[in-house]
């Protein structure tokens, strides 16, 4: 009986420390599964705010930008030698005004958006009174909108009159949009206009400087990429 009951006893202490060893072995596999999932977890966090860093930190790509104008204006004429009536001076030979003038336009232009943006434009002018006259004005333009609410431009191109007579002068011109809304602006612009002309009994051939001030709305369209 002695011999029945150590025997017993040893399978028992057998018996309780393989228990122990495997309940040991339990907790110890889940925290290394845990720190392996950690592991993995804090990996794929690391890959995605390293493609996010990346995202921020490539160069922008080029932006497209498409302008719109319309606006009314009048200019001042630096040499008179027909003799117009609309002179400003007491005298004929003085500056004279031209005749007031609607203007109307579209530009496209590519660039980083937040810098400069190069392209072309084209610009319609219809006088409002006197004798009929119209031009249309092919044009290299600029544009950069470095603050948020003023977009400034300029345009160099080739004045095409239409009527009453058919000559080609050279125009340089200078703007600025303030932004009402998200793409609406007041838009002001600064023209100036060289054409060369017939010869009277004064001259051999005329020259006619003309600068004009325009004010109008502008519609700034911006394409990102």
């Amino acid at each position: 009986m002695l011999e029945l009951r150590t025997g017993l006893s040893l399978v028992a202490v057998l018996l309780g420390a393989s228990w122990g060893r495997t309940a040991a072995a339990q907790p110890a596999a889940g925290r290394e599964a845990g720190a392996a999932e950690e592991a993995q977890a804090g990996e794929e966090r690391g890959s995605a705010d390293l493609e996010a860093y990346r995202e921020l930190a490539r160069p922008p790509g080029t932006a497209a930008r498409v302008v719109s104008t319309v606006a009314m204006g009048r200019g001042i004429r630096f040499n008179n030698p027909y003799r117009l009536q609309t002179q400003l001076g007491e005298t004929a030979e003085s500056l004279s005004l031209t005749a007031g003038y609607l203007d109307l336009g579209a530009a496209f232009a590519l660039g980083p958006a937040d810098g400069v943006q190069h392209g072309g434009a084209l610009r319609l002018s219809l006088a409002v009174g006197g004798v009929p006259q119209e031009s249309l004005t092919p044009s290299y333009f600029v544009a950069y909108r470095g603050v948020p609410r003023v977009l400034g431009y300029g345009r160099l191109g080739a004045a095409i009159l239409i009527e009453p007579d058919v000559n080609v002068g050279g125009e340089l011109a200078v703007g600025l949009g303030y932004f009402l809304l998200a793409g609406v602006a007041l838009s002001g612009e600064i023209v100036g206009d060289l054409f060369y002309g017939a010869a009277t009994y004064d001259a051999a051939y005329t020259v006619y400087p003309v600068v004009s001030a325009q004010l109008g709305l502008l519609i700034d369209h911006e394409l990102l990429p």
